[in-house]
């Protein structure tokens, strides 16, 4: 009896120490679980703080992304990036202005295919990823798709990766048509200032003579009868030292330095009185047919009288000189109130230019015709320009020629 309650005093003592230890177990783990929990609450904390900067450096990149993307359109400069496979991966639209192509045109596309080379020594960015050779301030042409060929300048260089390795190429171009036409301009100043200086040392040594054969002239003519054939030889003098005189006038007009006296005139009043002048001067048999069209006949401009006369004589010159009898000459004269200007278009029926002369109208001393020095249009354009207006050449009328001149309407 006594050994069996020492027994069950044994298994209870065994069985309090037993739950004891789990009791003790039991809040260790709790501890655990508690200390755990807290660790998976601050891991989660430094998780959203982790995932909350993740994000906004994501919202950064495509921000600075986007913001490269949109330097890269606003450029005026032309960018074009190929891979390895000489793939175009980037087309702004800079080359979309200087191609007229649209990047999804492009996308994907060969090189080669956009760009084909030329000659056989390739200077773009295809050579550069085929050579490693980058090439700077090339002077080029890129063909335009609706237009005459472009000039641009390019710049090419290789395309690293963040470990130096070689990904592809970059062609950049700049459309350098204005600076070509400055360069020109330039050009024909410098060459105008020559000439102006040749033109007035010609124009004394020439017109001083000339004055004298004329004077001669014109006493001769009086020695003979009106019936002598010799009279006739002496008015053919005359009307050559004529056309001697108007040829060194014109060119001291071109060359020498100009400011012109502007003072309001109605445009289709002095144009009609200048037309009339003009027919007196070149066309006394009324062979040529003008024909009048002024839309608005009060249109106020800023001329020098003077110089217009000029324009008008030039432009009536050159018509008779191309119209058979019976051809006409249209002057239209009508407004563009958009860009405030007054716009003058002289219109014959002739029979139009060569595509290959268009180019070469307004250069000084170029001419189709035998007798012209080719300064006639020449001087037209440079009236033009010295009353701020712009002129502009279109043969695209039925069987003729158009000239399109406007001038600032007064304010």
């Amino acid at each position: 009896m006594e050994k069996t309650k020492i027994r069950k005093v044994e298994e209870i003592a065994d069985l309090t120490n037993a739950i004891d230890i789990f009791t003790d177990t039991t809040r260790r783990l709790e501890k655990a679980y508690s200390e755990l929990q807290d660790k998976v609450d601050q891991l989660n904390s430094q998780l959203d703080q982790k995932n909350q900067e993740l994000s906004q450096q994501v919202f950064e990149l495509n921000s600075l992304r986007r913001h490269f993307d949109n330097v890269l359109e606003s450029m005026r400069t032309g960018i074009v990036a190929i891979n390895l496979d000489g793939e175009i991966t980037l087309f702004n639209k800079g080359v979309e202005r200087i191609t007229g192509l649209r990047r999804d045109q492009v996308f994907g596309k060969k090189y080669e295919e956009i760009f084909p080379a030329e000659n056989a020594e390739r200077r773009d960015a295809l050579a550069t990823l085929e050579s490693g050779c980058a090439f700077n301030d090339i002077e080029d042409f890129i063909h335009h798709k609706n237009m005459s060929d472009i000039p641009v300048r390019r710049t090419t260089s290789i395309i690293l990766d963040e470990d130096d390795q070689i990904v592809g190429a970059m062609d950049l171009m700049d459309d350098i048509t204005e600076l070509k036409a400055l360069q020109q301009d330039i050009e024909r100043k410098k060459t105008l200032a020559a000439l102006g200086e040749m033109s007035r040392q010609v124009a004394h040594e020439i017109r001083n003579p000339l004055g004298g054969i004329a004077g001669f002239s014109a006493l001769l003519e009086r020695e003979f009868e009106k019936q002598d054939p010799r009279k006739k030889y002496v008015r053919k003098i005359i009307e050559g030292i004529g056309v001697l005189d108007q040829l060194v006038s014109d060119l001291l007009l071109y060359t020498r330095p100009l400011t012109p006296q502007l003072r309001p005139l109605t445009l289709a009043k002095i144009t009609g009185e200048l037309l009339a002048f003009a027919r007196i001067k070149y066309d006394q048999d009324n062979k040529i047919n003008i024909r009048r069209n002024y839309a608005d006949e009060s249109m106020i401009v800023l001329l020098d009288a003077s110089l217009y006369q000029e324009l008008i004589l030039h432009l009536f010159h050159n018509a008779t000189r191309i119209l058979p009898a019976g051809g006409e000459f249209h002057v239209n004269i009508r407004p563009d109130r958009m860009k405030r200007n007054a716009v003058c278009e002289f219109v014959d029926n002739g029979p139009g230019i060569e595509p290959e002369v268009k180019q070469k109208l307004f250069l000084p001393f170029f001419s189709t015709n035998a007798r012209g020095i080719g300064l006639g249009l020449s001087i037209v354009q440079r009236i033009v320009d010295l009353h701020h207006g712009t002129i502009k050449f279109d043969d695209s009328v039925p069987k003729g020629t158009k000239i399109t001149i406007t001038f600032p309407l007064k304010s």
